[in-house]
C-alpha cells in the first residue's frame, strides 16, 4: 500500500509538473519580439531646395498591426510617425549624406525588433553667388566682386568660371580659389556687355548667374512719363497711385531702370512691379509726387513731376443711431438691434455694441464671441465682461445686431461707430424694461 501511494503522488506530481512545463513554454512563445520586417527598400527622390522624398516600402508582417518608422542622419530624426500600411514616402529637408531608415512591426502596443537600411540622401542643390561691377570709361577696364558664395556641401570644391561675354575677345576666365575680384578690359566704345559667373559643385550642380552689367561710355540719364491719378485724398486712409506713361533709355533694358518716387512728404520709396507705386499721407497738406530714374550705368534723371494731391484730415467721428423696438417692453422686438451709422468724410468701418441685463438681483453681460450671457456683481463688472458686437453697414448705411438668449430683465445696451481713422461717434445707451416674451 506504501508502494502504490507513492506511485500514485509521483503521477500527480509529474503531471502537474508536465501542466507548468507546458505553460512556460506558451508564456516563453508570448514573449519572442516579433521579427524584423523583411523587404526594405527606400527609394530616393532629391530636389533642387534641398529637400528629398523618401519611399519606403516592406514586406507585410502577418502579426503586426501597426508599424513605426523613422529616418534619421547624424543623431538628428528627419521623420517618424507610426502607419497601418506598409509603406511611408516623407518629403524631409536635410544636408547631402547618408541617413538611417527603420522600421518595425508592432502588435497592439508592443513593438518588435527593428529592420535598417542605409539611403544616401544626393546633393542635388547647385551652389549660388552674387557679385558686383565697376568700370572705367576712358580705360574700359572692368571689375568683377564677389560678394556672397554659399552651397549645401561648403564652398571648398566650387568652381567658378567667368565669361565676360566681349566678342571682340571670345573665352572665359577661371576664378582662381581665395580670389574675389577679376578684372578684363573691354573695348573703349560705347557699349553694354552682361557678364556671367559659372558655378558648379562637387556634385556636378551648375548654376550660371548674371553680373550687374557693364555699361561702357553711357552718360545719358533715363527718360520717362509719369501721371498723379488722385487730385484729393484723405491723411490715413487714401492710397495716392502714381502711374507709369513711358519709361526708355539708350542702353538699359525699361524693367532694369530704376525708379524712385518722392512723395512731397519727406518720404521716398523704391518702385518695383508693373503697377502703379502706391502711398498714403500720414498729414494733411498739398504734395506733388516725382519720380527719379537711374539706368545702370548710373546716370539719373531730374526729378519727373506729377500732378499734385491735397490730402485733408478726416478729425469727425461718425454719427450712429438706434432703432427704438416696438412694442417697448417686448423681449422679441429688442432679440435684434437696428440703426444707421453713417460717415462724410473716409466712411464707417465698424458699428459695435455692448449689452447687459439685470435679471432680479444678478446682472450678465452678453459675450459675442461665445453668445452667451456671462454673470456679473454689478453692472460696471457685466459690461467689462462683456464681448462687442462687430457689425458693418450696408449700402443703405444700416446695421443690425442679435443678441441670443435675451430674456425678461433691464436691458441696456451702448452702441458707437468708428471710422477708417479711428475716430468714434458718440456712445448711444439704449435702456429696456422686458417684461414680456
Amino acid at each position: 500500500m506504501h508502494v502504490l501511494r507513492t506511485i500514485r503522488m509521483s503521477a500527480a506530481v509529474l503531471a502537474a509538473t508536465l501542466t507548468v512545463g507546458a505553460l512556460g513554454t506558451g508564456v516563453a512563445e508570448a514573449a519572442r519580439p516579433l521579427p524584423k520586417p523583411t523587404g526594405l527598400t527606400g527609394v530616393v527622390t532629391p530636389h533642387a531646395n534641398g529637400t528629398y522624398n523618401v519611399a519606403a516600402t516592406w514586406n507585410v508582417s502577418a502579426a503586426a498591426t501597426s508599424y513605426r518608422v523613422a529616418l534619421i542622419k547624424g543623431g538628428t530624426t528627419l521623420a517618424s510617425t507610426t502607419v497601418t500600411d506598409n509603406a511611408w514616402s516623407p518629403t524631409v529637408t536635410a544636408t547631402p549624406g547618408s541617413a538611417s531608415l527603420s522600421v518595425r512591426a508592432v502588435a497592439g502596443r508592443k513593438p518588435g525588433r527593428a529592420a535598417t537600411i542605409s539611403v544616401a540622401l544626393p546633393d542635388a542643390t547647385a551652389p549660388t553667388g552674387s557679385y558686383g561691377s565697376e568700370w572705367q570709361n576712358d580705360t574700359g577696364f572692368a571689375t568683377i566682386t564677389e560678394t556672397a558664395l554659399a552651397d549645401n556641401s561648403g564652398v571648398a570644391g566650387i568652381t567658378r568660371v567667368v565669361n565676360w561675354n566681349d566678342p571682340t575677345a571670345p573665352g572665359t576666365d577661371v576664378w582662381t580659389s581665395g580670389s574675389k575680384t577679376l578684372s578684363h578690359t573691354y573695348p573703349q566704345t560705347e557699349a553694354r556687355y552682361v557678364p556671367t559667373v559659372t558655378l558648379e559643385d562637387a556634385a556636378g550642380n551648375v548654376r550660371v548667374v548674371d553680373v550687374p552689367a557693364i555699361v561702357i561710355k553711357d552718360v545719358a540719364a533715363p527718360t520717362g512719363t509719369f501721371t498723379n491719378a488722385t487730385a484729393t485724398a484723405w491723411a490715413k486712409f487714401t492710397r495716392v497711385t502714381v502711374s507709369q506713361s513711358a519709361i526708355g533709355d539708350n542702353w538699359t533694358p525699361d524693367n532694369l531702370i530704376v525708379r524712385t518716387v518722392s512723395w512731397g512728404d519727406g518720404t521716398t520709396s523704391a518702385w518695383t512691379g508693373a503697377g502703379p507705386a502706391k502711398h498714403v499721407y500720414a498729414t494733411a497738406g498739398t504734395y506733388t509726387p516725382t519720380v527719379t530714374l537711374t539706368d545702370e550705368a548710373g546716370n539719373m534723371s531730374p526729378a519727373i513731376g506729377t500732378s499734385a494731391v491735397v490730402v485733408s484730415a478726416d478729425t469727425v467721428g461718425p454719427k450712429v443711431t438706434v432703432a427704438k423696438a416696438k412694442p417697448r417692453h417686448s423681449v422679441k422686438a429688442w432679440r435684434t438691434l437696428r440703426g444707421t451709422a453713417t460717415d462724410a468724410a473716409t466712411g464707417v468701418q465698424s458699428v459695435k455694441v455692448k449689452a447687459v441685463e439685470k435679471r432680479g438681483t444678478s446682472w450678465f453681460g452678453y459675450n459675442a464671441v461665445t453668445a452667451k450671457w456671462v454673470k456679473a456683481a454689478t453692472k460696471a463688472k457685466a459690461f467689462a465682461k462683456s464681448r462687442a458686437i462687430v457689425r458693418t453697414t450696408n449700402a443703405q448705411h444700416r446695421w443690425t445686431a442679435k443678441l441670443v438668449g435675451l430674456r425678461e430683465g433691464h436691458l441696456v445696451a451702448k452702441v458707437w461707430a468708428t471710422d477708417h481713422v479711428q475716430n468714434r461717434s458718440v456712445v448711444q445707451i439704449r435702456k429696456a424694461s422686458l417684461t414680456a416674451r
